[in-house]
């Protein structure tokens, strides 16, 4: 079996995300501010097919989180936003999983770089030996 380990940008008042938050505006009024750390990083960028970026002790750290993901686990509201916001070709290179209470059938559009977004309610998920990132909500990592 696989580890889990859970992965979230929080501010040190304990923030996740902004006010208003919805698909067209992301993690809510300013909520990306927790996250621009990241978006200069080479491991990153080269992740949303982006040139260059810097190499420094953060993006190691982002480049091995990265490679060692089997599986991804988020809440409907991260996928709902994400969904909308997401670039071209988002980040993942592996199986998503949504946990909601709302059935879907699962999404597989050629930004998805062909693994399918389950959003079925019950869905099982494996990353074979690989860790699975859950990132996001809080819910879910409960």
């Amino acid at each position: 079996m696989g580890k889990v380990f859970f992965d979230v940008g929080m501010s040190l008042d304990g923030f996740i995300a902004g006010p208003n938050g919805r698909p067209g505006n992301p993690l809510g009024d300013g909520g990306t501010r927790i996250h621009e750390w990241v978006y200069p990083l080479a491991a990153f960028r080269e992740r949303i097919g982006l040139p260059g970026g810097d190499t420094n002790h953060d993006d190691e750290v982002v480049r091995a989180v990265l490679a060692r993901t089997g599986a991804y686990v988020m809440g409907r509201r991260m996928f709902d936003e994400g969904e909308v916001g997401w670039p071209e070709n988002p980040p993942f290179r592996a199986p998503g999983f949504v946990v909601t209470r709302h059935a879907r059938d699962p999404v597989r559009p050629p930004r998805y770089n062909g693994h399918d977004i389950g959003a079925r309610r019950g869905d099982r998920f494996t990353a074979g030996h690989a860790p699975v990132i859950s990132g996001g909500e809080v819910n879910p990592a409960r």
